[in-house]
């Protein structure tokens, strides 16, 4: 059962108010439906109209307006938040979500690169780079002999004033000479190894996985601290197999999302 746009109020952002009364909003309990599916499909056909940050009823109000108890409105507005189309904001209410920024894992392309493709002009708010001597997880994996030293980048990243990704690079020195004047200006990592340095990876494994902010990842990403983000960490390798960057990015989880796309279905041999 789905409302006509037309029969809508105007939408209640954080500071007005947002009224959806209508006879479509009948459920049928002799239908075989559950109730719960009911309701949420009604509401998902209303909300996924309505703009970004849109506040919805109270819950009070939904029940009123549909008849239903108040674990059959939770469970249907439970899922709705669930299905990333509604999400709750301590002590303000439930609002529509914020279309989620989706990187797509199929290819190797650089933040810059995919939120480019998007549509979006992402900038850099503050940008540290130094040259150090590596911890040891990063000379591991970048096979550095014990004297090396890596170029150090870490950067948080922007679309329009959010802040959205927090980035560190690690890349052996030798392979980058004077990096730190030649990148002051650049936006895309890959595009400045590539324009300046001649280096292309040819190759690249992503660890992605979720936990919850630090309070100082909180505070940089304007987030409520224990916030869950989402953190891929990239090893990429030249052409010849040798290691040409370490990298981590940590994100919103409630603003990003990393999409793989599978070709084909692996065969497994049975051995019993």
């Amino acid at each position: 059962m789905r409302i006509s746009q037309r029969k809508l109020h105007k939408p209640r952002h954080e500071n007005g108010d947002l009224k959806l009364k209508n006879s479509s909003s009948i459920v049928h309990k002799t239908s075989g439906v559950p109730l719960y599916v009911q309701v949420r499909e009604t509401l998902r056909g209303e909300y996924s109209q309505l703009p970004s940050r849109t506040a919805i009823p109270t819950e009070l109000e939904l029940i009123e307006r549909f008849g239903v108890s108040r674990i059959t409105l939770r469970k249907a507005v439970d899922d709705l938040v669930i299905d990333g189309l509604l999400e709750r904001r301590q002590g303000k209410g439930t609002f529509t979500s914020i279309p989620k920024l989706t990187h797509e894992l199929n290819a190797i392309s650089s933040w810059t690169e995919q939120l480019r493709a998007l549509g979006y002009n992402p900038r850099t708010a503050q940008r540290i780079c130094t040259e150090i001597s590596p911890p040891r997880r990063v000379a591991h994996a970048l096979g550095l002999e014990a004297a090396e030293r890596v170029v150090m980048l870490r950067r948080t990243r922007l679309v329009g004033q959010e802040p959205l990704s927090l980035m560190t690079n690690y890349i052996p020195s030798r392979l980058v000479p004077n990096f730190s004047q030649e990148s002051e200006a650049a936006e895309s990592l890959y595009e400045l190894l590539e324009r300046r340095y001649s280096l292309v990876p040819e190759r690249a494994v992503d660890t992605v996985e979720t936990r919850s902010a630090t309070d100082e990842e909180a505070a940089t990403l304007c987030i409520e601290p224990w916030s869950p983000i989402l953190v891929v960490t990239r090893l990429s390798f030249l052409g010849d197999g040798s290691p040409l960057e370490l990298a981590t990015a940590i994100s919103r989880g409630d603003r990003y999302q990393y999409r793989v796309t599978l070709h084909g279905r692996a065969r497994v041999d049975r051995t019993d």
